[in-house]
Parts: structure tokens; C-alpha cells; sequence
């Protein structure tokens, strides 16, 4: 029987998200099929609160986490929650095929990066302790017939879909783990795991099991996409290419979840010192794919410190402040500023004061002083590089010291460092 709104299950159809809804994770096709059944509104609540779910269990068990796997994590856990909002209406039989492939495939990336059973597990009850709160909270909005009639209802219909999921992932997580560790992936995975850590390993036996020689000059890549189920073949050409390209001698590559790939390329002695800013003249535009390039560094601590370098300009990427490729040595001193976000908020907004408000006007005057300064103070140069009159900017930096409410000399290193948190940042309290 179909359900309607005036339904006592039909209050389902009647949920929405607080404020507008992030982006989904889920493809298009997994968030059409749910909203045919249940509607825009309930879909945007179910992405909210999945959003807010993913965090939540991170937060608490931080390895759901890890490099690479949080985008796949939020994927099953949104495709959970709509999974579990369509058997609150519908009710089919509570069977293994209610657990959404999403978070097989989630679940799998968990036993492959060796994530402890037990810690998944605990993953998935306090999913289903989150959904059960946001669900009655739901219901405590709702008419006391209906609450009456849907509260145990929700709860028992809830606990018998957490344990068939709980009983499928861990059966799955068993077979997907002795499928790993038997293969030679797995190794590679770990001497590389091994080596990201510091911790010691041989050099003799990480080059045979990595197939790739440590006493090397080294530069790593980290290869992401946005898509939500990228092609690995495309990511591993990308990572060739950008080998070829820097005039790389040796290609080693490591999948670091569904979406992320881990690569370094390495030479007998110091490359170029351009054979990495070449890159973007040499190899096209790959979106949705995306590349953070660490720096060239030697040895088994220089394969770590670049992947860390990459790491970082992922980091910043993931701001948006970048293009399709962003390399470590061009972001450096942004990276460092911002490796706290929320202290380096507080320290740009107590240096600007007024001038940190979050107000479009405020913004223009802040990028103005920031080009201003970052070309010696010459207003010609600022308003070249912004489009602007040369009379424009002079206006609008007198403009923004009286919002400091100091001279220009004060404490300029400190102002200028203030300026590029903000403009990568944003205020206090903002996005």
C-alpha cells in the first residue's frame, strides 16, 4: 500500500533539512531512486544527517577517517541513512540485500586498509544511535497519536536493520581481508604505510617488496577525484604521465581509497629544479581529476616528507583557492598559517579587527591591501594585477587602514600574514 503524507508512517515524507543541504555524496542515480520514493524533502534531511552522522563517527572512531577514505565513508553512510528511511516506509524484509553496496564498498576499503573489525562495528552502532536521535527528534514535532503510534515502531524497525547491517559487513570485512592480505598489494600497502609513519624499514627489503628504489630523489603525488566513483585506470595514467612529464625514472603507485592514489616518481640524482613547476605546461587539465605535488626530497625520509608536502597542498587545494594542480613549494607559507585553521583564524582576526568582517565590501578592501602589499606598495601594480583604476586603490587601502585604526609601517609582516589567512580561510565561525 502506497503511504501518504496523512499516513502514520507518512510524517517520513514530511521531513527536510534545517537549512539548504550540502552536496550529496551519493551519484545522481542512487538520489533520483530515493527521491521517487520519498521526495525532495526527506532526500536533502537524509543528506544533511548523514553529513552530520559521517562527522559524528569520525569524531569518535577517527580511522572511518583516514587519508583517501572519507569521501568513499560519507557515501555509505548517506546511502544508509536513505536505505533506512525508505524501510521505514515501505518495510521490506530486513534481509543482507538491505545493505546498500556503498557501504559494502565502504566496508571493504576498512578491511583493506586494515581498520580493526571491532572499530568498524562500533562505527556502525553509533550510525544507528545518531539516526535513531534524529529521527525521534523528528517525531517529537509531530501529533501525540502519531508519536505514540511510530515511536516503538521506528526504534524495533531501527535495531533489526543495524544488526542485519552490522552481521553483512562483518561477514564481508572477513572474506575482503583474507582477499587482501593474500595479495601483493597488501604488502606494498604496508612497507608503504610503514614508511609514511617512520617507522624502520629496511631498504633493501622495502625496494623488493615496493619494486621501487629507495635511494632515490623522490617527489610524491597525491591524484584525487571529485567524481564519486572515479576510474582507478585513470588515476594511475594521470600518475604515468606526471612521472613522464617531470622526467621521472621509476613510477610507484598505492590505491589510497575509491577516490585518492598515492604515486612517486624518482631520479638517480637531483632533478631540475623546474621539473616539477613544468608540470602545468606539460600535462593537461585532467578534471574531475585533481593533484597536490610534494617536494623533491632523498631517501626513505625524503619518499615521506614529500608525501607529506603533498598532503598539505591537498589541504589547501581543498580550499578552493587553487587550480586542478597545486604544488607544495607555491603553497608552503599558506600551509604552515593555516596547519591550525582555528587559531589561525583567531590570530587574522585579532591583527584586523574591523577590517576581518565578514561583509562583501570589507572582503574587496582586504584583497585590495593584500595585492597592495604583496607588490611593494605600488598602486599601480595592485590595480594591474586587480583590474582597477590606480585612483581605486589608492582609496580603497587608505579605506581599509582607518578600519585598522593604525599606520601602514605597524607591524606590516604580521598584516600580511593576517590578510593570506583570511583570503584562505575566511572569518571566524565561517566556511
Amino acid at each position: 500500500m502506497t503511504k501518504t503524507a496523512d499516513s502514520a508512517p507518512g510524517w517520513l515524507l514530511r521531513l527536510a533539512p534545517e537549512g539548504v543541504p550540502p552536496e550529496a555524496a551519493c551519484p545522481a542515480e542512487t538520489l533520483a531512486a530515493a527521491e521517487a520514493e520519498l521526495g525532495p524533502g526527506p532526500v536533502g534531511w537524509a543528506v544533511e544527517v548523514a553529513r552530520d552522522m559521517a562527522a559524528d563517527i569520525v569524531r569518535q572512531v577517527p580511522e572511518h577517517g583516514g587519508a583517501g577514505a572519507y569521501p568513499p565513508f560519507r557515501r555509505a553512510v548517506e546511502a544508509t541513512v536513505l536505505t533506512a528511511l525508505r524501510g521505514l516506509l515501505t518495510e521490506p524484509p530486513p534481509t543482507a540485500e538491505l545493505v546498500p553496496p556503498e557501504a559494502v564498498a565502504g566496508n571493504a576499503e576498512l578491511a583493506r586498509r586494515n581498520v580493526p573489525l571491532d572499530r568498524v562495528l562500533r562505527g556502525v552502532r553509533l550510525g544507528h544511535a545518531h539516526l535513531h536521535a534524529r529521527l525521534m527528534a523528528a517525531l517529537d514535532r509531530e501529533p501525540e497519536e502519531t508519536r505514540a503510534q511510530e515511536t516503538h515502531r521506528v526504534s524495533e524497525l531501527l535495531f533489526v536493520y543495524a544488526d542485519v547491517q552490522a552481521s553483512r559487513l562483518a561477514e564481508e570485512y572477513v572474506a575482503e581481508r583474507d582477499r587482501w592480505r593474500r595479495s601483493t598489494e597488501a604488502a606494498r600497502r604496508r612497507t608503504v604505510d610503514d614508511l609514511l609513519a617512520g617507522r624502520p624499514v629496511g631498504d633493501t627489503a622495502a625496494t623488493r617488496t615496493l619494486g621501487y628504489d629507495l635511494a632515490r630523489h623522490h617527489a610524491a603525488f597525491i591524484i584525487t577525484s571529485t567524481a564519486p566513483d572515479p576510474s582507478e585506470r585513470a588515476l594511475r595514467l594521470l600518475a604515468a604521465e606526471l612521472s613522464r612529464a617531470a622526467g621521472g625514472e621509476h613510477l610507484l603507485t598505492v590505491a589510497a581509497g575509491g577516490t585518492e592514489l598515492w604515486a612517486w616518481t624518482c631520479w638517480p640524482s637531483r632533478p631540475p629544479r623546474d621539473a616539477l613547476g613544468r608540470l602545468p605546461r606539460l600535462v593537461p587539465e585532467r578534471r574531475p581529476l585533481r593533484v597536490a605535488v610534494g617536494p623533491v626530497g632523498y631517501g626513505a625520509e625524503g619518499f615521506r616528507r614529500s608525501h607529506r608536502g603533498a598532503r598539505e597542498a591537498d589541504r589547501i587545494a581543498r580550499l578552493g583557492r587553487t587550480g586542478w594542480l597545486c604544488d607544495y613549494t607555491d603553497v608552503s607559507t599558506a600551509a604552515l598559517l593555516t596547519a591550525d585553521p582555528e587559531h589561525a583564524r583567531w590570530f587574522a582576526a585579532g591583527v584586523l579587527g574591523p577590517l576581518a568582517a565578514d561583509d562583501p565590501r570589507v572582503r574587496e578592501l582586504r584583497e585590495t591591501l593584500r595585492v597592495y602589499l604583496a607588490e611593494g606598495r605600488s598602486p599601480q601594480s595592485a590595480a594591474e594585477r586587480l583590474f582597477v583604476a590606480r585612483n581605486t586603490v589608492t582609496y580603497r587601502v587608505h579605506r581599509a587602514m582607518s578600519l585598522l585604526g593604525r599606520r601602514l609601517e605597524t607591524d606590516a609582516l604580521e598584516l600580511r600574514l593576517a590578510l593570506e589567512i583570511m583570503r584562505l580561510l575566511g572569518p571566524p565561525g565561517g566556511s
